[in-house]
């Protein structure tokens, strides 16, 4: 028998449960009962869902404001008080004793709505969670409990942030995203792991939503800018400006987050300093009519690039249409090549004049193959040759040096953002491919100074789109999304429908982020595991907040996130008046 004072332990009590789950850590307590978990013979409790009635004091008027509704976190405590199961709202419905619609119409006065009826009606509000976690880590329905709302200490433990004693659970460090309010007013921060976002363990981000009302790219931009702040590892930045300004001046402070109340309290909050990409450097294309100028919209020093031969040779290939490149074309462009290692050729220009000139010869030799390919093959790889200096207008220059991106010179904290939004569509995929390109040979080399670079590209749709189309572009990235968290290089890819992206891509994402989002984009498979009500939510969900869906989460979560550090593009004007 124990001894006084001593608490007393059976088979059945969870012996591992912290000095703080007796003091109900775990609770917010002070905000009352909310109801009672309830298992019927028609609608049972399982180890994965649960449902409670809302008890009087909650519906009373004279309640404290509190709200229940949909993405709510809960806690139910079990009757004798020994263990807790958290879960989240994904369904509520009204439930009353009125026999049909008509009964109901005839007892107004047969249809007055401005009647009220002196018959009490009986009324409850059933709610059903999916569950997230329970204090006992046992897989098991749930018993009889009253319900609370969670404390931020239970918040984060119902997500897997923290174990029962409060202590970090992530193997690496914690990437604050935002914030959770939940609907007793309680707030806490919502993180993910390091390890789960660069690597080793997972990559990958993918941002969708309505374009203009999802905050794609400032929930990417703070997303970064946390990230910087918080990771343990060497990380880079690209970022790819793709339309309009979007980017283009990242490196300026954005007023209107400096003026929110809420913004400045959630960047204190989180640990991340309100402050725009100091040290980033802004790149893109030369411009072709200015010796000096780029291609760009940002009116502020811009670095300017232009391939010449050396750099492009290896990416020509690439420029071909599909239908053009062939066996035949392939062995054209294999002896242009020997050619260019040989040093026979030297410019863009001097590749032209060689080919004219040995295609001129095989002419005057009354000769119809030219190192076992036809003169017509020539030709035609000679007709597409000459078309890509202005197809590709400012990237590839005939004649003279050319100047890359310095891609070598990344090192921690660095940040670079590419401007390819003057460029047509094919152009910014060449830019785009060629710099996933140099970025993977980069991080493939031994003695690399960085653990992980992330790029970031909004429209990914437009270079990965789904479908049996296999582009060398495509299958670049569908390559680096499975084995990118192994070599460090990272994709954060934002489009305003996940569905029309690649299908691997997306799979192999460990964060989703789900901004507003169109009734016909949710019925696409990518979000088949959201209940109709948690799709009505994100139908409407305003600006600013998001559904965060991460590797580790065992539920979604519904997120806000302050306005991004740094000013938006279109508002630089503006702010400059």
């Amino acid at each position: 028998m124990a001894t006084t004072g001593e608490p007393q332990t059976t088979l059945d009590t969870p012996t591992h449960l912290p000095v703080q789950w007796q003091s109900n850590s775990f609770l917010n307590v002070n905000a009352g009962t909310i109801g009672r978990t309830v298992s019927t013979k028609s609608e049972a409790n399982t180890s994965s869902r649960f449902s409670f009635w809302i008890g009087k004091a909650q519906q009373a008027p004279t309640a404290p404001d509190i709200g229940l509704e949909i993405g709510n976190i809960i806690a139910a405590q079990s009757d004798d008080k020994l263990d807790v199961t958290f879960g989240t709202i994904v369904e509520m419905r009204s439930y009353t004793d009125v026999e049909s619609f008509i009964a109901d119409y005839l007892s107004h006065n047969f249809g007055d709505a401005t009647i009220q009826v002196p018959t009490d009606v009986s009324e409850v509000v059933v709610v059903t969670c999916n569950v997230m976690r329970n204090l006992s880590l046992r897989t098991k329905p749930i018993g009889r409990s009253q319900v609370f709302f969670p404390s931020p200490l239970g918040i984060r433990y119902a997500y897997g942030i923290v174990d029962s004693t409060g202590a970090p659970l992530f193997a690496g460090a914690e990437i604050p995203i935002g914030m959770f309010e939940n609907g007793d007013g309680t707030v806490a921060s919502v993180a993910v792991d390091e390890h789960f976002v660069i690597g080793p363990e997972g990559a990958h981000v993918n941002v969708s939503g309505i374009s203009g009302l999802a905050s794609k790219t400032s929930a990417a931009q703070f997303l970064i800018k946390s990230l910087l702040t918080h990771t343990k590892k060497n990380v880079a930045v690209i970022m790819f400006n793709v339309k309009s300004r979007d980017l283009l001046y990242i490196d300026q402070p954005n007023g209107r987050a400096l003026a929110d109340p809420w913004s400045v309290a959630a960047y204190s909050t989180l640990g991340v300093p309100l402050e725009p990409f100091n040290n980033a450097r802004f790149f893109a294309p030369a411009d072709p009519n200015d010796p000096k100028g780029t291609q760009s919209l940002r009116t502020l020093p811009t670095e300017r690039f232009q391939w010449d031969l050396s750099l492009i040779r290896d990416d020509i290939p690439t420029l071909f249409d599909a239908e053009d490149w062939d066996d035949k074309t392939e062995g054209v462009w294999y002896r242009i090549s020997e050619q260019i290692d040989t040093g026979g050729i030297v410019s863009y220009a001097n590749m032209l004049a060689w080919i004219d000139k040995t295609i001129n010869q095989a002419s005057k030799n009354n000769t119809t193959t030219i190192f076992g390919q036809h003169i017509a093959t020539w030709n035609k790889v000679t007709a597409r040759l000459r078309m890509f200096p202005k197809r590709y207008r400012g990237l590839i220059t005939p004649a003279g040096m050319g100047v890359d991106i310095p891609w070598k010179g990344l090192k921690a904290n660095s940040i670079y953002v590419i401007d390819i939004q003057m460029l047509a569509d094919r152009a910014k995929k060449l830019v785009f491919g060629r710099a996933i390109r140099e970025l993977s040979d980069l991080m493939e080399t031994e003695g690399k100074a960085l653990d992980a670079i992330v790029v970031f590209v909004d429209e990914l749709n437009k270079f990965a789109p789904g479908g049996n189309v296999r582009t060398p572009l495509k299958s670049r990235l569908v390559d680096i999304t499975a084995r990118g968290r192994s070599m460090g290089l990272v994709l954060v890819g934002a489009e305003q429908f996940a569905s029309s992206v690649e299908k691997e891509i997306i799979e192999n994402c460990t964060t989703h982020l789900f901004g507003r989002t169109e009734a016909n984009e949710l019925r696409a498979a990518n979000y088949g595991s959201l209940t109709d009500e948690v799709k009505t939510k994100l139908m409407m969900l305003p600006q600013g907040s998001l559904l965060a869906k991460f590797a580790k989460f065992p539920q979604p979560i519904f997120v806000r996130f302050p306005y991004p550090p740094c000013l938006p593009g279109d508002q630089f004007k503006m702010s400059k008046a």
